[in-house]
């Protein structure tokens, strides 16, 4: 586990060190506002397309080399992202940075294999910890590399580069080959069948995809209602995404662990969903910036508690060697969710009121937390 966590780190340090600069650096090189922001939604649709692909090929080759084939191809798309001249370019590396981001969906499967049911999600919220320490010293990084007058663009991308060539280098020296993981996966043809055979496990995928498309809805649109409502510049938002941070760090890195095997992941889950919601439905009535503190806490905390349970039902529900393609298809669901939640919220906030992205996403939340609730009780009937 500690060669897994130390790689996903070390490779979304540099990931966190150029998300915040990437519109800018479209903006520098004749993008429209528009077609800036569509940067993340190309990598987002590259990944939803090949996710799967990289766990079926986990399921036959391995996960090991699956990783480092992906870790390679992370340091070459930030390589190319560097030395870009035009935007046709840019999108071209970011397109590639998103087709090799299968290490994701393999990291996720590589800890199903080597957890027992008892310290999966804890296993899982170590990952989520490593995603959220790397959002907050990355973008930090990131910031002081740019500059502030004269703003350099390419030593923050190489840095990123660095990044994944660590992470490259972590998991080819420390990363061994799970042993109960069988290199006999399916093929295509015959994965899908088997999956949709199995209704709670798609089920389950469908709820990691409402999860994402609420709280991808409420991140892309946050900085925009501090903005307007609270009058927050960029640095006072960075400051609340940095709190955010350390607030799922602490969750999934440590509380995660400590409750699932007293409460059960399908609880967890439960309660990260009715936290979230709260958060939501709150965050609109914050009267000033200092009050925004306590949805900010308050969302946090419920995807840290849902995020890494859900995906340690879902690695449960999957037969061993279906375990890596059914993680590369919730990744896929993750990405579809990350694509269509800001265009939905992005879109509520304009057409029906600043308040409406937060509001309809506590609402949705309902539904899926019932469903969660029916499917806790076949799935683990324990907790």
């Amino acid at each position: 586990m500690l060669a897994i966590f130390l790689a996903a780190l070390a490779n979304v340090i540099g990931l966190g060190v150029i998300v915040p600069l990437l519109p800018y650096f479209a903006l520098h090189h004749g993008a429209s506002a528009g077609e800036a922001a569509w940067l993340f939604s190309v990598f987002s649709l590259a990944q939803f397309l090949t996710a799967p692909l990289w766990g079926l090929l986990s399921d036959k080759i391995g996960r090991k080399p699956v990783i480092l084939i992906s870790f390679l191809g992370s340091t070459v798309a930030y390589l190319w992202l560097a030395f870009a001249d035009t935007l046709l370019t840019i999108y071209l590396a970011r397109i590639f940075a998103g087709v090799m981001n299968g290490w994701l969906a393999t990291s996720q499967a590589f800890v199903a294999d080597v957890t027992d049911e008892e310290g999966r999600a804890k296993g899982m919220g170590m990952l989520g910890a490593a995603f959220g320490l790397g959002f907050i010293f990355g973008p930090a990084l990131g910031g002081y590399l740019a500059g502030e007058a004269d703003v350099n663009y390419q030593l923050p991308m190489i840095i990123a580069a660095v990044g994944s060539a660590a992470a490259f280098a972590i998991s080819a020296v420390m990363l061994r080959e799970p042993e109960r993981h069988q290199t006999r996966g399916e093929s295509t043809l015959t994965f899908l069948p088997k999956l949709c055979a199995i209704p709670s496990l798609v089920t389950m995928i469908a709820l990691y995809f409402a999860l994402f498309f609420v709280f991808s809805g409420m991140e892309s649109t946050l900085a925009l209602w501090c903005d307007k409502v609270l009058g927050m510049g960029p640095q006072q938002v960075g400051y609340y995404l940095a709190f955010a941070g350390i607030c799922g760090v602490i969750v999934q890195g440590w509380l995660v662990g400590k409750l699932a095997p007293k409460i059960g992941e399908s609880r967890l889950v439960l309660i990260g969903l009715f936290t979230l919601a709260i958060g939501l439905a709150g965050l609109p009535y914050v009267p000033e910036p200092i009050w925004l503190v306590l949805p900010i806490a308050l969302l946090s905390i419920g995807f840290g508690f849902a995020n890494p349970s859900l995906q340690s039902l879902i690695s449960r529900a999957a037969p061993g060697n279906l375990r890596g393609g059914t993680m590369g298809v919730a990744q896929s669901a993750n990405s579809l969710g990350r694509i269509l939640g800001p265009a939905w919220a992005g879109y509520a906030f304009l057409a029906v009121g600043v308040a409406a992205p937060f509001v309809s996403g506590a609402l949705l939340l309902i539904p899926v937390m019932i469903v969660t609730a029916i499917l806790a009780r076949r799935i683990n009937p324990s907790s």
